[in-house]
């Protein structure tokens, strides 16, 4: 009996620790992304189901389109300048989520905000999993890998200032930075 007790809170606790994206993606809140309803996130996966374009209508009226969908990542352009990146991450025994959003200024300059999450999309401190250095004057694109876990970070200067003192420094050479995910934090 005790034999087929642990056998059964063995698969149960395998089966809560095999979330795919196709599964963390419809309980996101509004609040990650105002701009996508829960419909929207319904959708996105029944039409690359049936191999179809994913595009949805947003709040806004303007279209949204899931370009990406694997079991631990999803790419989803939010608007014509703002994408939405997601990637699950394991973590100790469990997962986290990290969403990366990116607002575009133009075709070679944009801006993102990197928010992490337990699986139930509660807030996670984001200084805990990843360091991104951001200098005055400066944006920091990042981009999530669907194949790896890894994610670039790409540093520009949009007018060429990066410091407004005594050493100012003007460069309009964008840098770039790797880090990859050790299984606690991007380093």
């Amino acid at each position: 009996m005790k034999a087929f007790i642990t056998l059964i809170i063995s698969f149960l606790s395998i089966t809560v620790h095999a979330q795919t994206m196709r599964e963390v993606l419809p309980a996101m809140p509004d609040s990650i992304c105002r701009l996508l309803t829960h419909n929207n996130l319904l959708d996105f996966p029944d039409y690359l189901d049936t191999q179809m374009k994913a595009e949805v209508r947003n709040r806004l009226g303007g279209n949204s389109e899931m370009q990406t969908l694997t079991e631990d990542y999803s790419l989803i352009r939010v608007s014509e300048s703002s994408t939405l990146q997601l990637k699950l991450l394991p973590l100790s025994k469990k997962k986290i989520i990290c969403a990366v959003y990116t607002y575009f200024i133009n075709d070679s300059t944009a801006d993102s905000q990197i928010m992490f999450y337990d699986l139930k999309w509660q807030p996670l401190i984001a200084d805990k999993y990843i360091n991104v250095k951001r200098e005055p004057n400066t944006l920091v694109q990042a981009t999530l890998s669907s194949s790896n876990i890894d994610v670039k970070l790409r540093t520009v200067s949009p007018f060429g200032i990066t410091s407004i003192d005594d050493n100012t420094h003007v460069s309009d050479q964008p840098s770039v930075v790797i880090v990859h995910w050790n299984g606690k934090r991007f380093k």
